[in-house]
């Protein structure tokens, strides 16, 4: 106890140490607490993230700040609205679709079961081919009805997302504005000596912005190519497969995973074991290589490594806490606690040798 009591008593007597912790308990206190409120500021602040960089390099071609605030900031409106006007409408024209042929899709499965048991009598058993044709059945169904339900429930948030609308862009503008200002007033809660807090600021703050900025890209460039590949293969969930597996870029290794599977059933439902079929999935597994063995290097070549079983640990500690909120930000997270970690560390090291050279 002893030996607890001084250690405890030491930390507490470095005041940037303790000013360190005590920040990253006001961070994830706020989270915690106000995560659901405060999702348009973290969307802001990830949308800041990649326009900023967007102005860097208009800085480097001198163009003035304020303007290349105008100019990112229009494109980026151009870039909403026509996402909300072109391409929301196409997605959910394409869930509509989807939900309305279920049934038909699981009488298609059910027979195609029943056909592969009658080749491979020998081989399958039909009761098993039975539970297992009942049990996709009833998942698909499921599914369908909990999209349909998604759906009607998610009319009277119609109003918040048009608020958001308006909302986020307006502090994207004050975020890219008044970033020095910002800066500088948040630092007046904080003591003079925060050597080692601006440290870790400055370390995070690259982590995060390469990391937000690279997978912005890597969302957008994956989810076009996927749409175009299958479009060209004659998909007709094209559109959604590829923004499905978009988004799927923010979810390291679970995310490539689990969309897999809708692009594996919905190629199956349209053509049916068949060379189209399988011309698809290879199509959709090169775009995959592509991104993981080229577009990922290239985007994250900044970014510090964190081990994969690092990431899984992440993703299930931040959603568990957060929900999906916190699988979005378990990377992000997961990089702030990695710098801390090494400061922390590097600044122990420190104390042991200048311990050492003291006492020889």
């Amino acid at each position: 106890m002893q030996a607890i009591k001084t250690w405890v008593e030491r930390q507490l007597a470095d005041t940037e140490m303790v000013a360190l912790m005590a920040s990253l308990l006001v961070l994830f206190g706020l989270l915690a607490l106000f995560g659901d409120t405060l999702a348009p500021v973290l969307v802001a602040i990830a949308m800041a993230y990649v326009l900023d960089g967007v102005m860097d390099l208009l800085g480097r071609c001198r163009v003035p700040r304020l303007i290349s605030i105008f100019l990112v900031g229009a494109g980026a409106i151009l870039f909403i609205l026509f996402t909300l006007l072109a391409v929301v409408p196409l997605l959910s024209e394409q869930v509509g679709r989807l939900v309305s042929q279920a049934p038909h899709y699981v009488s298609s499965l059910r027979d195609s079961l029943h056909t592969l048991q009658n080749q491979y009598a020998s081989w399958i058993n039909p009761d098993y081919v039975q539970r297992l044709a009942s049990l996709v059945a009833g998942k698909l169904q499921e599914w369908g009805a909990a999209v349909f339900s998604f759906s009607l429930a998610s009319i009277p948030g119609l109003i918040t997302l048009l608020v958001y609308v308006v909302l986020v862009p307006v502090l994207v503008f004050f975020l890219l504005k008044d970033k020095g200002v910002l800066i500088t007033w948040g630092q007046q809660f904080l003591p003079r000596h925060r050597v080692l807090l601006s440290r870790v600021w400055s370390e995070v703050d690259i982590q995060i912005g390469n990391y937000i900025r690279g997978k912005f890209w890597e969302m957008f460039v994956v989810g076009v190519v996927t749409w175009l590949v299958l479009w060209w293969c004659g998909h007709q969930y094209a559109p959604l497969l590829g923004a499905l597996t978009g988004i799927s870029v923010w979810i390291p290794f679970v995310g490539a995973a689990v969309v897999t599977i809708p692009v594996v059933l919905l190629s199956f439902f349209q053509w049916g074991i068949s060379d189209a079929t399988l011309y698809a999935l290879i199509a959709y597994g090169v775009v995959q290589a592509l991104d993981a063995n080229l577009l990922v290097p290239w985007l994250f070549s900044e970014v510090v490594n964190i081990h994969p079983i690092a990431i899984i640990v992440a993703i299930l500690v931040f959603g568990s806490l957060w929900g999906v909120l916190g699988i979005f930000i378990a990377i992000p997270m997961a990089a702030l606690v990695q710098s801390v970690l090494q400061v922390m560390m590097g600044r122990k090291s420190s104390e042991v040798i200048a311990e050492n050279v003291q006492e020889h």
